[in-house]
């Protein structure tokens, strides 16, 4: 399928049974956990210094990314003591079968990218995924975003840091 990145729609409660359709698919629990709790956190209004988009292709909804500044209890959890709060964390899913391997996962990502950046007190950009999660990895590898270290996601078990600085290198 030849799909083109159109759009990133602010996600709104409407949006509510289209993630949970997506949440409940068998590759995107893999990847994202408990359906229920994911649509909880979902359901209620992001926190201030977090920000949430349906991507849309073609003129239809094809998944959701998520970006927000990690706490700090989050990172030393994960032992990322020396991330800085300011940095960004992206989270992706694609949702929609037919769109997934499409190459729409790093032009969203590039998109959220040059949002983010825009604010110059974000020193870069940070990601992870399972280690297992090769798609994921691949999507952000794309999008300008370096292995940096393996870790902990308490209780997720041990993914992948994956950085992008200000400038591309």
């Amino acid at each position: 399928m030849n799909l083109q990145l159109r759009h990133l729609i602010e996600a709104v409660p409407d949006d509510l049974s289209l993630l949970r359709r997506w949440m409940h698919d068998e590759q995107v629990r893999q990847s994202w956990g408990d359906p229920e709790e994911n649509l909880r956190q979902l359901s209620q209004a992001p926190e201030a210094g977090h920000w949430r988009a349906i991507i849309e292709a073609d003129g239809h909804p094809i998944g959701l990314v998520l970006w927000q500044h990690p706490t700090r209890q989050e990172l030393d959890l994960a032992g990322l003591t020396d991330i800085p709060t300011s940095a960004i964390d992206i989270d992706i899913m694609i949702g929609e079968p037919d769109a997934m391997g499409c190459g729409l996962g790093p032009v969203a990502i590039m998109q959220v990218a040059d949002i983010a950046l825009i604010d110059p007190a974000v020193p870069f950009l940070i990601a992870c995924a399972s280690l297992d999660n090769q798609p994921c990895q691949h999507a952000f590898a794309k999008a300008g975003f370096r292995r940096d270290r393996e870790f902990d996601d308490v209780p997720l078990g041990r993914h992948v840091l994956m950085v992008r600085p200000r400038h591309e290198t």
